[in-house]
Parts: C-alpha cells; sequence; structure tokens
C-alpha cells in the first residue's frame, strides 16, 4: 500500500524521504548528533505547558535591545540585496498598465454612473 504523500512525491518527482528530513530540520533538532531534542522527543511525553517564568529561562541569555535593533536592521540590508530591482524598461512597461487599467476602470465607471442616473431619473418621474 502506498501513503499519500508518496504518491504525491512520485507525481512531482520527489522522494518521499526529503519531506520526513525537511520535517525534522524545520524544528532544529538534528536528530542527536548534539543538538537539544524539541519537546517531548526524550520520551518525557511532551505537551505540557510551561509557567511564563521559566519559558526562556533554558533558552539563550536575553539580548539587549539595541543589538537587535542592529540585528535587525543587517538582515533587512541583506535581504534588500538580495532583491532583484527591476529596470527602467520594466518599470515604464508596469506603470503603463497600472495607468492603462485605471484609464478602463475609469470609463466603466463613468458609463456605469451615466446609466445608474438615467435609470433613477426614470424611477423618480
Amino acid at each position: 500500500m502506498v501513503a499519500l504523500g508518496a504518491e504525491r512525491a512520485e507525481e512531482f518527482g520527489e522522494d518521499e524521504s526529503d519531506g520526513e528530513l525537511a520535517d525534522e530540520d524545520v524544528g532544529g533538532y538534528d536528530g542527536g548528533s548534539g543538538g537539544a531534542p524539541p519537546d517531548g522527543a526524550d520520551g518525557s511525553g511532551g505537551g505540557e505547558l510551561t509557567p511564563a517564568g521559566q519559558a526562556g529561562a533554558s533558552a539563550e541569555p536575553r539580548r539587549l535591545p539595541g543589538n537587535r535593533l542592529i540585528n535587525f536592521l543587517q538582515g533587512s540590508w541583506r535581504e534588500l540585496q538580495r532583491v532583484q530591482w527591476p529596470d527602467r524598461r520594466q518599470v515604464v512597461q508596469a506603470t503603463g498598465v497600472v495607468i492603462g487599467f485605471v484609464i478602463v476602470a475609469g470609463v466603466f465607471l463613468g458609463v456605469a454612473d451615466q446609466i445608474a442616473g438615467k435609470v433613477v431619473n426614470l424611477i423618480l418621474k
């Protein structure tokens, strides 16, 4: 019997084990090579709620707010450098498309307004 996920993986030419590995990588647990297991993976049952005061007690130490701001700005700059900015031709073309749609929408709404106005005047007479 073939699992549903395997059928979709075969349909798209993927190996079914890739999805399983991706699921494990999401939590940051590397399957026993020194990283901490996710909640419940150590056999303790998991699913317990932790009190608010203890949620970050065993996590990494608290960082200064200025450090978070600097990290955010550096990450934003890196993302902006990855963006594929359009060239002048693409900008002009996109602007033309937008202006064209605005004109079409304006004509449509103008005609609809004229027709609706005439219908209302006929009803009120």
